[in-house]
């Protein structure tokens, strides 16, 4: 192609870019207002509370929470279900923080804590009728193993729910290896070729599957208008770089804008939630190790 065909090509370009442009913003308000509708969707705590019930948790069912934290998620399970709760964390502050949660709910009777990571699960094999693993998965360093530890504890005709964060195609490798690498995710977790087979090397099969993002998912999530604070903040900080540092220290100036930029990555697209509803291939326990 010569320069002057290209040369061409970019007019070309720039003429189609103002000639959609200029008519485009002078009717913004009016006959394109439904740009600013709200996508659809609902609360992610209503969409994923939902699930233990419709897979048969009642009175008498066990769910273990892997990866607790703080407890908000099992103390909201527990107040609407029937049942026994379980939280396991490998951190001791989390599970302070989750007891002391517990015992303001009024709930010590029926949510319990123990201490271990996902990879190595505190708990006997077929012992429980749901695991609930809400945004843990991503930070396992072996997600081969965390699966199956997942699958060992099930009893026959037990679910699993797995929601962890996925890239897209537009998250690019530069950007994933920063902030994976900032807020302890493992990238490979990000990856739904291998989040897929963990799954099925565990003996799982999917019953149910959606993201939050995409249109017409069965888990699709109300839009976070919160985001774009983090975008917001973001710019505030760069310009501000030298003054926050001093304020905040340059390790943590380095923490808060990975944690930004992930939630600008959802914001984006550029990162997804998929939910999984996972049981045993063959109906029954996809593995007899006896408890670690």
């Amino acid at each position: 192609m010569s320069k002057g065909e290209s040369m061409g090509n970019l007019t070309a370009r720039i003429e189609a870019f103002y000639g959609f442009l200029w008519p485009f913003l002078a009717e913004e308000s009016t006959r394109y207002a439904y740009l600013d509708d709200a996508p659809g969707g609902r609360p992610m705590s209503e969409l994923l509370n939902a699930i233990p019930a419709r897979r048969g948790m009642k009175t008498g069912s066990r769910l273990v929470d892997v990866g607790c934290g703080k407890g908000r998620q099992l103390v909201e399970l527990a107040r609407g279900l029937e049942g026994e709760f379980v939280g396991v964390d490998p951190l001791e502050q989390n599970l302070e923080l989750a007891s002391t949660r517990v015992r303001q709910e009024g709930l010590g009777g029926r949510v319990s804590f123990l201490k271990g990571g996902l990879e190595r699960l505190p708990l006997e094999t077929a012992s429980v009728d749901f695991v609930w693993c809400l945004d843990m998965l991503n930070h396992v360093e072996d997600l081969d193993c965390a699966m199956r530890e997942c699958a060992r504890v099930l009893r026959p005709g037990g679910s699993i729910m797995n929601c962890s964060a996925l890239a897209t195609d537009l998250l690019e490798p530069r950007e994933a290896e920063r902030v994976t690498s900032r807020l302890g995710l493992n990238p490979v977790t990000l990856s739904p070729e291998h989040m897929r087979a963990a799954h099925e090397k565990a003996g799982l099969r999917v019953v149910e599957y959606g993201t939050t993002t995409d249109e017409g998912s069965p888990f699709l999530e109300e839009f976070d208008e919160g985001l774009a604070r983090h975008a917001l903040r973001t710019g505030k900080l760069l310009r501000a770089r030298s003054r926050v540092e001093a304020r905040l220290g340059p390790e943590a100036f380095e923490l808060l804008g990975a944690y930004d930029a992930w939630n600008i990555f959802l914001l984006l697209g550029k990162v997804t939630y998929g939910v999984w509803v996972l049981e045993h291939a063959s109906g029954g326990s996809a593995s007899t190790r006896p408890r670690p």
